[in-house]
């Protein structure tokens, strides 16, 4: 028989396991973005550099909606232990 207890236990456990790998994924696509780096296309035109800023924004926004994501499920996990 589980207890409110128990169960309110067993949902914090389950959102904490769940947000640490979606932040080591965050994590790991971020280093794998620094060491690919951006290549900039020549001659540098401004069609270029608006090209480049638009990929790295949405990498950035990428990258930064999974960690959030996960920080909010630890986060919640941890309030609820």
């Amino acid at each position: 028989m589980t207890t409110p207890g128990n169960t309110k236990r067993r949902i914090s456990l389950v959102l904490i396991s769940i947000g640490v790998p979606l932040l080591l994924i965050a994590s790991f696509l971020a280093y794998e973005e620094l060491i690919a780096g951006v290549s900039i296309p020549q001659p540098p035109s401004l069609e270029s550099v608006l090209y480049v800023l638009a990929v790295v924004t949405y990498k950035v926004a990428f990258i930064a909606v999974i960690a959030w994501s996960g920080a909010i499920l630890v986060t919640r996990g941890l309030q609820n232990l």
